[in-house]
């Protein structure tokens, strides 16, 4: 079972899945499709057949908007390939639809010769493209152009942009290098003269002024600024003109103080708010925001209708203080929050004796990001204030400076364990405790122990003394260090925990991997 808590996903070693992966590619090394064969984009139409070919079907009897949206649904580098054996191709590919720009697209390795000499090569190639398109029928617009440097300048852009951005474009991003941030202002006319069509919004390394003279852009739905110069009356300008925005990110705008999001955007439901470094205030005037995603230092939120938040997301990884204040400010605008999630990399080590509580909280999941002196225990603090909670994730981990003083040693014995006590407590709906990163902490036994004796209705109890598993089941790489704390976790359960689990209680233990991680401790010897 993975740490994130999927019963039907068993973990793999890594040796075993890179085995695994060398025999699907032997296996399948011979078989080379079409889509697959190398080969540069079609620039000038050529329609000759180069080699042996398969049978294909016959075109001619298609009709020819059947045949328009066959070859839409393809990727660029198909339907431009496609476009160099047809006639009729090459006029649908003329107005191809879905232009979506990036290195993977024209297959130029990131790592492989001079960066300038593939970056001229991609600029190229766009350039080619969009010149000979009819500037009709294009529906995405995605420029992912960042690792070019200067190669691609202002010019460059101006001239693509104006190429293909007409009305009837329903998305559009704009992901250029961060040496023209300062060079280059995306144009108000070019979101004007599809004001009408347009739905997604992405900019990224550019300035954006907005006028009221952009129109109302009564499609757009998301919109996504990213380290965008734009100031917050700009914004609020931007704002005025969209009345059925539905996800809203700001991300390292930096000349962003304060952030008011109106009332008039009854269908915004996602904001996410990421590392304005200026940004002090924040006010959420919009009545349906039910998911908020935030990473920043604690500083003011207010929302004027809390009662539609249910997910929230609060990241200090980096910054300080995020416990406490969410044990402190976040009540009054999470009334009726059923989940979650924070992160934080420095607290004080004592918690509010008298947090705020939250009613309907559910599922609350905690990241401590390198806090290895952290008091676990005062997490008990949000196990009080959480009366209907269900389900809780700790991760615990990594650990790179875990202090003797505060590990369970290994020859200790179990009646020498002296654990704190609380005032008592009881939680009738957790159900499950996932932990990862778990190690021999004594304040993280206690926790543990606490949660065990205080919850009458847990069924599982999941303690990862790993770094845990990526999305596909594959363990995590550990260091030499890393798996010696990780057995000393695994020694620690089997002393002061294991004893003390209900038989109504399913434990789990995620112990270092045999293939994977004990084999460091032999190869490397003995730890100095």
């Amino acid at each position: 079972m993975s740490s994130s808590g999927d019963q039907n996903r068993k973990p793999m070693c890594r040796s075993v899945w890179l085995r695994r992966q060398r025999a699907k590619m032997k296996h399948h090394g011979s078989t080379v499709s079409l889509a697959g064969t190398r080969g540069p984009l079609c620039q000038k139409g050529d329609t000759k057949f180069a080699g042996n070919t398969a049978p294909v079907l016959e075109l001619d009897k298609l009709p020819e908007d059947v045949l328009h949206h066959i070859h839409s649904l393809v990727p660029l580098r198909d339907a431009a390939r496609a476009a160099c054996v047809s006639h009729r191709f090459l006029r649908s590919w003329r107005r191809f639809p879905n232009l979506t720009f990036n290195w993977e697209t024209f297959r130029l390795n990131l790592d492989g010769g001079p960066l300038c000499e593939r970056a001229k090569k991609f600029a190229n190639g766009i350039h080619h493209i969009l010149q000979n398109h009819s500037g009709t029928g294009v529906k995405t617009l995605d420029l992912q152009v960042r690792p070019c440097g200067d190669v691609i300048t202002a010019n460059h852009l101006d001239i693509w942009l104006q190429a293909a951005v007409k009305s009837g474009i329903i998305k559009l991003a704009l992901d250029i290098p961060r040496i023209q941030s300062i060079r280059f202002n995306f144009s108000c006319s070019l979101i004007s003269s599809a004001a009408s069509s347009l739905q997604s919004f992405s900019l990224s390394y550019c300035g954006f002024h907005p006028t009221p003279t952009i129109g109302c852009l009564r499609s757009l739905k998301n919109v996504s600024l990213t380290l965008v110069h734009i100031s917050e009356d700009e914004l609020g300008c931007f704002f005025d003109c969209t009345i059925s925005l539905e996800k809203l990110e700001v991300a390292l705008c930096d000349d962003i103080t304060f952030l008011k999001i109106p009332s008039h955007l009854h269908q915004l439901r996602i904001l996410r708010v990421f590392v304005c470094r200026r940004l002090q205030v924040i006010e959420i005037n919009a009545p349906k925001v039910s998911t908020f995603l935030f990473r920043a230092p604690p500083m003011k939120i207010s929302i004027s209708n809390p009662s539609q938040l249910k997910n929230m997301t609060m990241n200090g990884q980096c910054y300080s203080g995020m416990f406490q204040y969410a044990l402190t400010k976040l009540q009054p605008i999470t009334s009726n929050l059923q989940t979650l999630t924070l992160l934080s990399s420095v607290e004080a080590l004592n918690m509010p004796v008298s947090p705020d509580r939250f009613l309907h909280l559910r599922n609350l999941k905690i990241y401590c990001c390198g806090m290895d002196n952290f008091d676990y225990f005062s997490l008990v603090y949000f196990l009080k204030a959480c009366p209907t909670l269900e389900s809780f994730f700790l991760s615990a981990g990594p650990h790179f400076d875990l202090r003797r003083d505060s590990i369970i040693h290994e020859y200790s014995h179990a009646d020498s364990l002296h654990r704190r006590r609380t005032a008592e407590f009881h939680q009738s709906n957790l159900k499950k405790v996932t932990i990862t990163g778990f190690c021999s902490a004594k304040s993280l036994i206690e926790l543990t122990c606490l949660i065990l004796e205080s919850s009458s209705s847990l069924r599982f109890l999941v303690l990862d003394t790993t770094g845990g598993y990526d999305n596909t089941g594959i363990c995590d790489c550990m260091e030499r260090e890393a798996v010696m704390e990780a057995l000393r976790g695994v020694e620690a359960i089997k002393k002061y925990i294991k004893g003390k689990v209900p038989s109504s209680v399913h434990l789990e233990v995620l112990e270092p991997c045999g293939r994977c991680h004990i084999p460091k401790l032999r190869k490397l010897g003995p730890a100095r």
